[in-house]
């Protein structure tokens, strides 16, 4: 089994990697491979359904209630049309989307705002006519970097805080992550202005009119019960209780008090459903394949905080950064790797890792899917890396001086 799942690996990534000669959208190509694992015998059906992490399938679907009845409602052209006024100038409006969104990833998670800024990021692109990819880099480098800091930042952050015995887990995070979260959302900025520096137009534009039906009833009611979700977010993980459970109840309320239901559910980005579904099975046929124990015998063990940062940084890309921790947190365990600053190392190299390949986190895909969904542009995977990677090295660097000196005081 060993080497049918390193074919279907190879077939999978190579799928991906060539995305602009298949044509082929990396959750047709990820689903895909689950269901090789599957008709090879890697993995039985049994395995493969046990495999998917509901949890993470239903958090993706609930919080993409709220961005899509946020785009149904109209309130996100509406946002388009007030950054644009209010910024004006095509540089002020990427430092804006890298920073706000990476400071609200932390209240909504990394996944809950990609998935609500990117149809406010195309809107905004096509009101100035220009490129809109430096804006959805913008956002992919945001939501990733800002989304380090709290426990309530991505799904993976969330796994650690509470699997990890992590005593104050929120103090935890913001003591080792909040100040160099901050240096690297302002550094990346600059960074990026070097990178894009032939793709983003210095425009600077006049006020504009912009006709909006805006629903206010869905509207309001959408920004209500999120506001009450983000509070139940932070509750719920102090009293060590799954947050699925605020998201499921709130974006039950919402399609139950709004006639437009059906519009909202259509909208739905199911496909960035899928590829997880296939994912999780993926996954799973690479660890009873064998590919992932033979990963674990190349790697160095996760035994300090440069090994653990640059080990979870390179497996992310091969399990994407949930499934990775939620593998590795038994394996840190086993080599007594828990102390506060090994689990604050994990959760900082296994989110950093979406600054490195498309699949490297599951808001990369998010974006791109929803951006090409809208008729957008969507990432390539060498064209992310070139952008990313400069990212990467900025943040991995800050990052480890700062994790390591703060352990070390």
């Amino acid at each position: 089994m060993y080497l049918v799942a390193l074919i279907i690996a190879i077939i999978v990534y190579g799928m991906i990697a060539f995305r602009g000669l298949t044509k082929i959208p990396p959750w047709a190509s990820m689903f895909f491979g689950g269901v090789l694992m599957i008709v090879f015998g890697v993995i039985d059906v049994n395995q493969a359904l046990e495999s998917i992490n509901l949890d993470v399938i239903l958090f993706l679907i609930t919080l993409f209630i709220f961005s899509s009845s946020l785009e149904v409602s109209g309130f996100l052209k509406y946002l388009a049309y007030l950054i644009i006024n209010k910024y004006r100038e095509s540089r002020k409006i990427m430092f804006y989307i890298l920073l706000y969104s990476g400071l609200l990833s932390n209240l909504v998670t990394n996944d809950g705002v990609s998935a609500s800024w990117t149809p406010v990021i195309l809107e905004v692109s096509r009101y100035m006519n220009v490129d809109e990819m430096p804006y959805l880099y913008s956002l992919a480098f945001g939501v990733t970097i800002g989304s380090v800091m709290m426990p309530t930042g991505n799904p993976q952050n969330l796994l650690i805080a509470l699997e990890g015995n992590l005593k104050e887990p929120f103090v935890s995070f913001l003591e080792f992550l909040a100040i160099p979260t901050i240096i690297n959302l302002f550094l990346s900025y600059y960074v990026m202005l070097l990178l894009f520096k032939n793709r983003l137009e210095n425009i600077k534009i006049d006020d504009i009119k912009i006709d909006i039906n805006l629903n206010k009833h869905l509207a309001y009611s959408s920004l209500f019960l999120l506001f009450i979700t983000v509070i139940l977010f932070f509750i719920l993980s102090f009293i060590r209780i799954d947050i699925l459970l605020a998201s499921l109840t709130t974006s039950s309320i919402l399609l139950l008090i709004n006639k437009e239901r059906r519009e909202i559910m259509s909208k739905i980005d199911w496909s960035t459903i899928l590829f997880f579904i296939g994912l999780f099975i993926f996954t799973e046929g690479l660890y009873k394949g064998g590919i992932i124990q033979l990963i674990y015998q190349v790697l160095p063990p996760p035994t300090n905080v440069l090994l653990i940062m640059v080990s979870s940084i390179l497996l992310s890309q091969v399990l994407s950064n949930v499934p990775l921790v939620a593998i590795y947190i038994p394996e840190m365990i086993h080599l007594g790797a828990t102390s506060t600053i090994d689990w604050i190392a994990l959760a900082a190299g296994s989110t950093i890792a979406g600054n490195f390949t498309l699949i490297g986190a599951a808001s990369n895909i998010i974006i791109s899917e929803a951006s090409e969904s809208r008729g957008g542009k969507s990432f390539s995977f060498f064209e992310f890396m070139k952008y990313s990677i400069p990212v990467l090295v900025v943040n991995f660097t800050i990052l480890y001086i700062f994790i390591s000196l703060v352990g070390i005081i």
